[in-house]
């Protein structure tokens, strides 16, 4: 055992090195704009020239005359991120809800409830009426008034989805499960009325699951976005460049509490990894967010070598899990299934891709779901051999491994796959591993072109119906769409009856349940639970991690005495 173990350490660490993945902690990394290279291994520092006005002029400014304050009204922070902050009108949501320009009904504050535009709701005994209470000063930026008639615009929208999103879908049956109508009680009450008792519409609403948009954006026939987007948040777009920056500008005329600090901030959009490092030590950017925006072991090296840095680490509800064609012959089979999981040795893939930072993953839901329940697992090939050996019957079974773009950018997937290529190989698997992108992945998965793909997907902590329906139910859009044909008499009956289910400790009982099936049964095989780690300039301050979107764009601001 202990030979094959040396033998994949070495497979991961050659992986690693030969992927580039710790770029930019030598001197192999940009470190301007036009691409030369330091003469040493060290990264650039702050006496680096720019242009007037950027964000690494701001952070080199030598006067000390300048206060917090005033940079704060004059002086943009830049960011970077991975994806366009704004993915535009073909997007459900058009910009992310990190940015500030729209705002839900209900906040997921790292799983607590909190108001949003609703300010109050309530249920009657049954919970067949909920009834929510409007904030009566929100006001769009385009001076339409946030009131009940503008709240049931925007929830007929969701009636013309599924509408897609580079975030999450949006649609009535996922927000509003079993609605039967919609009451306007007054110009600032609203009451659900459902088919059926939903005993967690306040968690199915946080955040992506109640967009509040002005009208003037969206056509009510289609629900598709028509102009760019006007929300009643604490931020406007002032200007976007597709898939190379987004311009933010503050409203100063927010209707709730905390507006932003900072006038104007800027995220720039560097897909590559190399380029975002770059970027980040030259001082073209001030930190970096979204998910795997910076790899963990670079983070960490350039925060210990370079006292101009640090990082911001926090629980991610993100997860690494590898998807399986169950419609393929042998893989639907849950024995090989079962085998496959057994010959991943996750403490060691978070010890040689992530420094240990990460967390073994067997449950399907995110470690930082408050319903998730711990499930241990083992890493057993002898077991993994005897399970493929029943189904295989000593044949060697040939397989795809497809990775999108996305996924290789933002996290060490690709030594990860190659990690499984020679895990498997013990069990009479021989994997082929191809790097798509985004949209060939998307295509390959829904025409079931494939047989294993590695992806991370982040998960609706506040309440996991909608995932655990999507992956177990027989008509479940990710078990259908990606062939995964997975079908359970017991599973289905159990997720129709936990939206029904008014006690919280049943419920909480059915999602273990749950869990403890999907465990046994895979439909899905997670790996590795994520860690976020942000790291910034200390140019700037109020760089505080959130769960969801990575950053807290509100508290950000200039630091003083810098």
């Amino acid at each position: 055992m202990k030979q094959n173990w040396k033998k994949l350490s070495g497979v991961l660490l050659g992986a690693v090195l030969a992927a580039g993945l710790l770029a930019g902690c030598g001197g192999t990394a940009d470190t301007s704009a036009s691409g030369s290279q330091p003469s040493g291994g060290s990264p650039a520092t702050s006496s680096i020239s720019a242009p007037a006005g950027s964000a690494s002029s701001a952070a080199v400014s030598s006067s000390g005359q300048e206060t917090a304050e005033v940079k704060n009204e004059t002086e943009e922070i830049v960011l970077g991120s991975v994806r366009d902050m704004i993915p535009g009108e073909g997007d459900a949501f058009y910009v992310n809800l990190s940015a500030q320009v729209w705002e839900p009904l209900v906040i997921n504050n790292n799983h607590a409830l909190e108001p949003g535009l609703a300010e109050s709701w309530e249920f009657n005994d049954d919970c067949t009426e909920w009834t929510f209470h409007l904030a009566e000063n929100a006001v769009f930026t385009d001076g339409v008034k946030f009131d009940a008639d503008v709240c049931i615009q925007n929830i007929e929208r969701y009636k013309t989805g599924p509408l897609t999103s580079t975030y999450t879908s949006l649609s009535i049956d996922k927000s509003f499960p079993n609605l039967k109508e919609i009451v306007k009680v007054d110009d600032y009450t609203v009451k659900f009325v459902f088919n059926e008792p939903i005993t967690t519409l306040d968690a199915l609403l946080g955040d992506y699951g109640s967009p509040m948009i002005s009208p003037n954006c969206f056509d009510p026939q289609t629900g598709e976005i028509t102009s760019q987007v006007v929300g009643t948040g604490r931020y406007m777009i002032e200007e976007h460049v597709q898939d190379q920056y987004a311009v933010f500008v503050r409203n100063d005329n927010y209707w709730g509490d905390n507006p932003g600090k900072v006038k104007r901030y800027r995220v720039n959009c560097i897909p590559d990894s190399e380029t975002r490092y770059s970027a980040l030590v030259s001082g073209e950017i001030m930190g970096l967010m979204d998910n795997g925006a910076i790899m963990v072991d670079a983070a960490a090296k350039l925060a210990e070598s370079d006292d101009r840095f640090e990082i911001e680490p926090t629980k991610s509800h993100m997860t690494h899990y590898l998807y399986v064609n169950g419609s393929k012959e042998y893989l639907g089979d849950v024995k090989l299934r079962q085998a496959i999981s057994c010959a991943i040795d996750r403490d060691q893939l978070n010890e040689t891709l992530y420094q240990g930072l990460c967390y073994p993953a067997y449950s399907a839901l995110s470690n930082q779901t408050p319903l998730y329940k711990e499930i241990q697992g083992t890493y057993d090939l002898d077991r993994a051999k005897e399970l493929a050996d029943e189904v295989l019957q000593g044949q060697r079974l040939q397989a795809t491994l497809i990775i999108g773009q996305r996924v290789v950018d933002g996290y060490p997937a690709k030594a990860m796959a190659e990690y499984m290529q020679s895990a498997l190989s013990e069990i009479g698997i021989d994997i082929s591993i191809e790097l798509l992108d985004n949209e060939v992945t998307t295509e390959r998965l829904k025409s079931g072109d494939y047989d294993f793909c590695i992806n991370v997907t982040g998960l609706n902590s506040a309440d996991p119906y909608s995932t655990l329906y999507s992956w177990m139910d027989s008509e479940g859009s990710y078990n259908v769409d990606y062939h995964w044909n997975y079908s359970n008499t017991e599973v289905d009956k159990l997720l129709a009856s936990v939206l029904n289910e008014k006690d919280a400790d049943k419920r909480a009982e059915i999602y273990g349940r749950l869990q403890e099936i999907s465990a046994e049964e895979l439909p899905v095989i997670p790996i590795l639970y994520y860690v976020n780690v942000n790291i910034h300039n200390k140019e700037i301050t109020g760089y505080t991690s959130e769960l969801f979107d990575g950053v807290s764009i509100p508290t950000l601001e200039w630091a003083a005495n810098r």
